[in-house]
């Protein structure tokens, strides 16, 4: 998809404003992306999933009566009031809806930072009321010029104008020198007390982009990432899943830790100087193996979506619990040993900090759970089979490899890449992701065993269950061989029944 910001619908929504006495301008990621587009050949970052891009307008020079006259011949109009966002700050101005055939449109008025005890009223565009003590928001009106509407923006690729009539852009603040230097910075001093999420905004932006942080944005987020407690959960999860499915996830790990941002979460605070053993981690402390696999795994040829959300979250968490358990003897040998379990507790607990969905939250923690159940064991069909069952329902081994390739890259200098591809990984279960059907269901027991039910049923059940796990048997009449063996036995064991060449020790690894 190309992005291209000329569009006749916008001249005529221009052309109206124009009318009106005021002058209509595009802004924000319709504008960024185009402009990134043109410079470095990068597809929008900020597609979304219908493949439609916000289109984000301002108009200078009106009233919002005086917008709503200039649009009433469009097929559907519809004003979006004030909304406040948190405790202490009005965020979201008015903004008119206006749809043009199958497009829709998002205009607000020219804004400024309003100031404590400013009057904002309908001689400013705005609703009649009071700034209180103690509150700062936006005021809309005809009065606000360009660099007012800029400087109450959050960066400055973010508060670059297109004019579809001139066709031309605005640039009041050196978005574009910035954009140029594929740089992110702050609009003002001020950005991010008037919203602490701008801070995970910036590292967001700065995974999908592929920018480094300014002077500025490092300078006040090193000073203000105290601000993120006054920010509710649920906007956290938006900006931490547009990392996860980011470009360049590693850039925003290399903010999230130099901007201070990470002293919100302490937990990845303490992977910093953790240390490790270096015949496996060469690469030095926990954190910067995490920075390793978080990179390695953005290099996979991953669909983006909740798999690449699941992963990248599960590749950040993977390693959370080391600091908890590591131990260094008096010859200097580093232990991590019980670092996986000591892990899901941290581990969860982030995940409903940012207001994870339960669903992807609960895949995240199985693979975070079970991403050493291989380690020093054979890729043999029945260890893959087991690892499926473990994995399911939320994950399967697709998940498991893609993990476990990243862990195993993840190491500076690594001595040699993962052995497999996915392909080879899954030879031994013939390509199957999932656990298959067990080749029994429960009524054929019964009906061939006599049995109307009772706990004896699901013990039966559980034993071919396994059997079929560890592939013992393959078909319904070895099944039911089995059980009616088992149901003879009290003490019948699965492993008992078969030749001892046949046994393997499914034991966790600590």
């Amino acid at each position: 998809m190309t992005i291209a910001i000329f569009d006749n619908r916008l001249v005529q929504i221009a052309e109206s404003v124009k009318a009106r006495g005021g002058r209509l301008l595009v802004i924000g990621g319709l504008v960024r992306d185009a402009l990134i587009e043109q410079k470095f050949g990068l597809r929008s970052p900020s597609l979304q999933p219908s493949g439609n891009l916000d289109k984000d307008l301002v108009a200078f020079g009106v009233s919002l009566e005086d917008l709503k006259s200039a649009l009433s011949w469009c097929s559907r109009l519809s004003i979006i009031d004030h909304r406040v966002l948190t405790e202490r700050k009005i965020k979201e101005p008015t903004v008119l809806q206006v749809r043009i055939g199958d497009a829709d449109f998002s205009i607000t008025l020219a804004r400024r930072k309003g100031q404590k005890w400013e009057r904002h009223g309908e001689q400013d565009g705005g609703h009649d009321g009071w700034l209180h003590d103690g509150q700062e928001g936006f005021i809309f009106g005809p009065s606000v010029d360009f660099v007012q509407d800029a400087l109450s923006r959050d960066f400055t690729v973010n508060a670059v104008y297109f004019d579809p009539l001139e066709n031309r852009y605005i640039d009041p603040l050196g978005g574009l020198n910035d954009l140029d230097a594929r740089r992110l910075e702050l609009c003002s001093l001020e950005a991010i007390a008037d919203d602490p999420l701008r801070l995970m905004r910036a590292m967001a932006f700065i995974s999908r982009l592929g920018f480094t942080a300014g002077p500025k944005l490092l300078d006040v987020a090193r000073k203000s990432w105290s601000l993120m407690a006054l920010v509710p959960g649920e906007r956290l999860w938006p900006e931490w899943r547009k990392w996860a499915l980011s470009k360049w996830p590693r850039f925003g790990l290399d903010f999230f830790k130099q901007s201070g941002l990470a002293n919100f979460w302490p937990d990845f605070v303490a992977l910093t100087g953790s240390p490790q053993l270096f015949k496996f981690h060469p690469e030095g402390d926990v954190w910067t193996h995490t920075l390793l696999v978080v990179e390695a795994l953005s290099e996979l040829d991953l669909p983006l979506g909740p798999d690449r959300v699941v992963l990248t979250l599960a590749a950040l968490l993977h390693d959370i619990g080391k600091p908890l358990v590591t131990f260094v003897n008096e010859h200097g040998r580093v232990s991590t040993k019980g670092h996986t379990a000591a892990g899901m507790a941290p581990a969860g607990k982030f995940l409903k900090s940012i207001m994870t969905p339960s669903t992807l939250r609960k895949a995240i923690l199985k693979v975070v759970e079970h991403h050493m159940d291989l380690s020093f064991r054979e890729r043999t069909n029945i260890n893959l089979k087991v690892l499926a069952k473990r994995l399911a329902p939320f994950c399967d081994l697709e998940h498991y490899w893609a993990i476990a390739y990243s862990d195993w890259n993840g190491r500076s200098p690594c001595p040699e890449r993962y052995p497999w591809t996915l392909e080879e990984f899954l030879e031994p279960v013939g390509g199957q992701k999932k656990p298959g059907p067990i080749p029994l269901e429960t009524n054929q027991l019964m009906a061939s065993l006599g049995l109307s039910g009772g706990p004896i049923v699901g013990r039966l059940m559980d034993l071919v269950t396994e059997a079929f796990d560890k592939s013992y048997v393959t078909d319904a009449a070895q099944a039911l061989e089995l059980a009616a063996t088992a149901l003879a036995d009290p003490d019948f064991k699965v492993d008992s029944f078969f030749p001892a060449d046949n046994m393997v020790n499914f034991g966790r690894l600590g």
